[in-house]
């Protein structure tokens, strides 16, 4: 009966053990990384009644009687089943996705190994747990590394002085724009406005420097005086008394500017003159000759395009030529048989301008003038084929469809004129502007007038080079830039030149000398050898004819019938000079060039300057991020020393986890139950990931540990019970010698 009594109290005795695991796992219920206890009971001893016997031949075998003695406690194992995480989104708070431990080394050396990744980094730069203990692994970069027990410790190198800069390539240099001196306070972003005056403005981190872009910068000198300049007027004092200083990758040979200039040779230029061919080849006795057709415009006040078409003439065509002029479009059309000749199409022409005429219109002049083809069987073919028309295989011929027997002429056509003007200021603004001439009869009349960026200039019938250029000058009212000079009009002068009944003439003679010819109305004749047209003057002696060539003695310059004519080198001829302005001619400067540095000071945009600092230790602060990779790398990037890996977390893997010991702060120790640990990279030989930025959370399943309570409370109250019949039945015992 006393045996009842042991049996009931140790049946108390392992429920009580066991609702203190079931209050231990409530109360960690939150707790990160807790793994929960699960408890288990095992009968204690037997002690037998009977005594268990063998059968025999007269009687049966006997079973044991054996009666109990209680209960204890079984084990009390974790259960390590991985939970649910919980994010945080801080870097330094790790989860585990599988097996493993995190390894953590306390102040006596000891190594714990735990699920809680809740970490932080101390004073001096080591990665610690919640108690401060150390976290294992590799320190430093772990490329190569194998798995360890390091402690983990974060260091940042120190950055050196250096000052904020910025590169751009403008126009094939590299540009680096930097300060002259080491500032935390540098970093700014500069940008480059031109505008008329120099000015700078500096607000919130953005310098904005205003420049004249048109200013030729001869040096990197000038530029950064212009830069200073403007930060002067705009009262800007930088930080740190630092300068802005320029660096170029590679700097020209030639950096100075250049003024724009133009000559254009070969000019056409409209004359009495004009002219154009019809020619083809033909073959006659084997030999090749030639044969062709010249028309030209002989009227030299023609200023219109005057059209001309010519085509052979059908057959059984009385008329020799048919000429039809088109008032409306000045076209000339001709029809011309294979034997018309010159004087044939000459008479046609007349006749039609007579027609015209009489009727009180007007008609371009034309004039043929000569017509080569073969006098014999060959000369109408011939004739069709200088006209553009093609021979077909049946021996006709067909009609051009495009026809090369269409041609404009204007009056005539002169070559070999030239303008020589350049700009005066150097520079590229040389070639944004254009020359326009025009003509104007009379005389006095030469102007210039700016309209935007084109130069229009007058000239009439007494205007000079020196003229030209006196109203360019006036034009400009001060501005440099817009000041040319024609330094040449060749191909206009030297005469003749109608003015004044006068005709002069000049022409190159012996010894590089000019002889200049002046003859006047009369037919009276001077002429001298100059060295240059300027140097005639009332000093130049000259020699004088009459109109029969003997010279003439003693004449009196002052009652000379050549007094107040205009020296050589000022006449332009007048056909050629109507001629020529009237068909308004422009030209462009060109081969203008910024200076090396204007190029590069107009294409300047904006420099954000950057890494401007003064040398200092570097913390955890100063880093930009830092990252916890999956297999434990601890990644961070520094604005100065980009991404820098600190160590890596690694993990720690048991045979046997139910055979460690719980040692209270979610830690863990090995015990000789559990084995060694084997230690892995994160991922890696069965070791679970790393999770950055979250935690593993509890495993307590308060549904499962309630029903355990509810069941253990009635296991102890049952217990309870057999104590309290085994002592009533002690008392009814005792109560038996009364």
């Amino acid at each position: 009966m006393v045996k009842s009594l042991y049996s009931g109290v140790s049946g108390l005795k392992t429920h009580q053990a066991k609702m203190d695991v079931i209050g231990n796992n409530i109360a960690n219920v939150n707790t990160v990384g807790f793994k929960a206890g699960v408890v288990t009971f095992r009968d204690i001893y037997y002690q037998y009644k009977i005594n268990p016997s063998q059968g025999t031949a007269t009687s049966g075998g006997i079973n044991p009687a054996m009666v109990g003695y209680g209960v204890k406690l079984a084990s009390t194992n974790a259960n390590m089943t991985q939970s649910g995480y919980t994010q945080s989104d801080w870097w330094s708070d790790v989860a585990l996705d599988g097996q493993g431990f995190f390894q953590v080394m306390d102040s006596t050396g000891s190594i714990f190994y735990t699920r809680a990744g809740h970490f932080t980094v101390d004073d001096d730069g080591y990665l610690v747990n919640t108690a401060g203990n150390f976290v294992l692994g590799v320190t430093g970069d772990p490329q190569g590394v194998e798995p360890s027990t390091q402690r983990i410790r974060i260091v940042i190198p120190d950055t050196e002085d250096n000052c904020s800069s910025a590169t751009q390539r403008v126009n094939g240099v590299d540009v680096t724009l930097s300060m002259s001196a080491p500032s935390d306070n540098t970093n700014i972003s500069i940008t480059f406005t031109p505008a008329e005056f120099p000015y700078a403005t500096l607000n919130n981190g953005i310098l904005n420097i205003f420049f004249n872009p048109d200013d030729q910068y001869g040096s990197q000198d000038d530029f950064e005086a212009a830069i200073a300049t403007a930060l002067q007027a705009g009262g800007v004092q930088l930080p740190d008394d630092v300068e802005l200083k320029f660096d170029f990758s590679s700097i020209p040979d030639d950096v100075a500017a250049r003024a724009a200039s133009n000559i254009v040779d070969d000019f056409k230029v409209s004359t009495q003159t004009a002219e154009y061919q019809f020619h083809t080849t033909y073959q006659e006795a084997g030999l090749t000759k030639h044969a062709y057709m010249t028309f030209s415009v002989p009227d030299p006040t023609c200023k219109d395009t005057v059209k001309v078409t010519v085509k052979a003439a059908a057959e059984n065509v009385d008329e020799k030529v048919k000429a039809t002029y088109d008032q409306k479009t000045g076209e000339w059309s001709l029809e011309i048989y294979g034997d018309s000749t010159a004087a044939d199409i000459n008479a046609a022409i007349s006749e039609q301008i007579n027609s015209i005429e009489a009727e009180g219109g007007t008609a371009s002049k034309l004039n043929c003038d000569n017509m080569v083809l073969p006098s014999n069987g060959q000369r109408e073919n011939v004739l069709k084929e200088l006209l553009g028309y093609t021979e077909k295989e049946d021996g006709t011929y067909e009609a051009p469809k495009a026809p090369a027997d269409s041609v404009q002429l204007v009056g005539g056509t002169k070559t070999g004129v030239t303008l020589d003007v350049e700009v005066k200021e150097a520079g590229e603004f040389g070639n944004n502007y254009k020359v326009v001439f025009s003509y104007k009869s009379g005389y006095g009349k030469t102007s210039a007038v700016w309209d935007e960026g084109t130069l229009n200039v007058t000239i009439c019938a007494d205007s000079t080079i020196g003229d030209v250029n006196q109203a360019i000058k006036e034009a400009a009212k001060g501005d440099q830039k817009k000041i040319l000079e024609f330094n040449e009009i060749s191909g206009l002068d030297y005469g003749p030149n109608y003015n004044f009944d006068r005709v002069v003439t000049a022409k190159e003679g012996e010894d590089d000398k000019l002889v200049v010819t002046e003859t006047d109305r009369n037919g009276v004749t001077r002429t001298a050898e100059v060295d240059d047209l300027s140097e005639i003057d009332d000093e130049t002696e000259w020699e004088y004819y009459d109109a029969e060539g003997n010279a003439i003695e003693d004449v009196d310059d002052d009652t000379s019938p050549f007094e107040d004519v205009k020296p050589a080198d000022e006449i332009w001829q007048p056909v050629f000079r109507d001629a020529f302005f009237g068909g308004n001619p422009a030209i462009a400067p060109t081969n203008g060039k910024d200076s090396f540095y204007t190029e590069t000071a107009k294409s300047l945009g904006t420099f954000n300057l950057e890494n401007g600092r003064i040398g200092a230790p570097q913390s955890m602060r100063d880093l930009l991020d830092i990252v916890v990779q999956p297999d434990g790398t601890i990644i961070g990037l520094h604005a100065v020393h980009g991404y820098i890996t600190f160590g890596r977390i690694d993990i720690a893997t048991f045979d046997n986890v139910n055979g460690l010991a719980q040692v209270g702060g979610t830690n863990f120790k090995e015990t000789v139950a559990s084995g060694s640990p084997k230690v892995n990279v994160a991922g890696s030989d069965g070791a679970g990931a790393i999770v950055s930025g979250a935690l593993e959370m509890s495993n307590v399943d308060l549904s499962q540990e309630f029903t355990d309570m509810i069941t253990t409370q009635r296991g102890f109250q049952a217990n309870s019970r057999v104590i309290t019949v085994s002592d009533t039945m002690l008392e009814e015992l005792l109560s038996l010698k009364r």
